[in-house]
C-alpha cells in the first residue's frame, strides 16, 4: 500500500515541479532545484497524499545528514510506514556524482539503522541539467538501466543518450544487497507556451525497500 502512494506521490509530484520551476524562473533553468526545495517540495506532497487517503503523516527534516540549515533529507512518518527522502541534485554526473549518491545511502543507513522498519521505504530524488559530455548524457541509463523508447524526441531536442557500464541497480546490488522496487523518471519543465517537455531537464526516482 505504501509503495502504490508512493508511485502516486511521484506522478502528482510532476504538477508540483512544473509550477516550482514556472515560479523559480530562471533559476531552474540555469541550475536545477536545490535539494533543500525539492526534497521538502516532494515531502509536502507525499504527506497530502497519504492524507488524502487518510492516514495522519509527519515531515521532519534529517539534520544529523548535510545542511542542517537547509536540510536535503526527510522523512514522512505515518500508520503504514516511513518513507526516507534523500536528495541528490547531479551536477556533473560523473563517476564522483554517482559516488556520492551511493555514499549518501550508506551514510543513511548507518545513521538510522536503529529507526529503519520492515515496512519503510527510501526515496532517491535526483535532477540534472542534461550537458554535452558523455557522463551526462549516460545518466539516464545509469540510472533505469535502459534507454528510454523511442528515442526520437530527444534527438529532435539535439540530444544523444548513450548507455554506461555497471548502472544504479547494479551499484545497489554489489554494495547494498537490494534491487529497487520502482525507477522512474520525468521531464517536469515544459516549454513556454506549450505542454511539450523539455528534455534536457530530468527528474529521477528510486524506491527501495530495505
Amino acid at each position: 500500500m505504501l509503495l502504490d502512494l508512493v508511485n502516486q506521490s511521484i506522478q502528482e509530484f510532476q504538477t508540483d515541479c512544473s509550477q516550482l520551476c514556472e515560479k523559480h524562473y530562471p533559476t531552474v533553468h540555469n541550475q536545477g532545484i536545490s535539494g533543500h526545495h525539492l526534497a521538502l517540495a516532494y515531502a509536502r506532497r507525499l504527506k497530502t497524499t497519504l492524507e488524502k487517503f487518510e492516514y495522519q503523516s509527519q515531515v521532519e527534516p534529517l539534520d544529523t545528514l548535510g545542511n542542517a540549515a537547509h536540510p536535503e533529507h526527510y522523512r514522512v512518518s505515518s500508520p503504514i510506514g516511513t518513507v526516507w527522502v534523500i536528495t541528490h541534485h547531479v551536477v556533473s554526473a560523473g563517476r564522483a556524482c554517482r559516488d556520492k549518491l551511493i555514499q549518501a545511502i550508506n551514510e543513511w543507513q548507518t545513521e538510522y539503522a536503529f529507526a529503519i522498519q520492515p515496512n519503510d521505504l527510501l526515496l532517491l530524488i535526483s535532477d540534472h541539467w542534461i550537458g554535452r559530455s558523455r557522463a551526462s548524457r549516460e545518466l539516464l541509463y545509469w540510472w533505469m538501466g535502459e534507454l528510454p523508447s523511442p528515442l526520437g524526441s530527444y534527438q529532435a531536442q539535439g540530444i544523444s543518450l548513450y548507455p554506461c557500464e555497471t548502472p544504479l541497480s547494479q551499484r545497489l546490488e554489489e554494495r547494498f544487497a537490494i534491487t529497487p522496487c520502482l525507477l522512474k523518471y520525468a521531464h517536469p519543465l515544459k516549454r513556454s507556451g506549450g505542454e511539450e517537455a523539455v528534455k534536457k531537464y530530468l527528474h529521477l526516482y528510486a524506491v527501495l525497500q530495505w
